[in-house]
């Protein structure tokens, strides 16, 4: 079950249906995992059935939300073919420091490189965003590739930064 709250800044209080579903109880201990896009608020102590249930309900929150992302990105169509994202394992594009300072170019920031077949030359410049498949963990792209979500519409939304869940 989801509960939505407002983070005003102050103290986050939980609806007394939600302690209750997660069977925790007044006066009792609880852990807070405080993730990356995410927090988790577990009963603690837990016998074994009782974290056998919270993997469970962890798992089925992860299978959601890859349901979401691939009804956000939709299925994988083939392209007509084969599908050009098939292979993750883009190359960084790096440049020397002193070219990468001389061209006014942060550090850290996304590089492109786009071929100019007439002139024989490519050119390197910022990316002009954040993220893209190369951000994805290896485990991830495999897991939700196996699904058949789009991945070329799964970087075109990491690349805008669309916001694709929540409201």
């Amino acid at each position: 079950m989801k509960f939505q709250k407002n983070i005003t800044g102050g103290p986050v209080t939980l609806p007394a249906a939600a302690i209750k579903l997660c069977g925790l109880e007044a006066g009792g201990k609880a852990e807070l995992h405080a993730l990356e896009g995410a927090t988790v608020l577990m009963k603690a102590p837990m016998n074994a059935m009782e974290l056998i249930r919270a993997l469970d309900s962890l798992h089925q929150l992860t299978v959601d939300l890859a349901v979401h992302l691939i009804k956000v990105c939709g299925p994988c169509d083939g392209c007509g073919g084969e599908c050009p994202f098939g292979d993750f394992s883009y190359e960084e594009i790096t440049l020397p420091d002193d070219l990468r300072e001389e061209a006014g170019i942060p550090a850290g920031v996304k590089l492109c490189a786009y071929a100019d077949e007439e002139e024989n030359s490519i050119t390197i410049c910022e990316a002009g965003y954040d993220n893209d498949l190369r951000d994805v963990p290896e485990y991830l792209l495999e897991m939700l590739e196996s699904i058949g979500i789009c991945m070329g519409e799964l970087e075109e939304r990491l690349m805008v930064g669309d916001v694709v869940y929540g409201t």
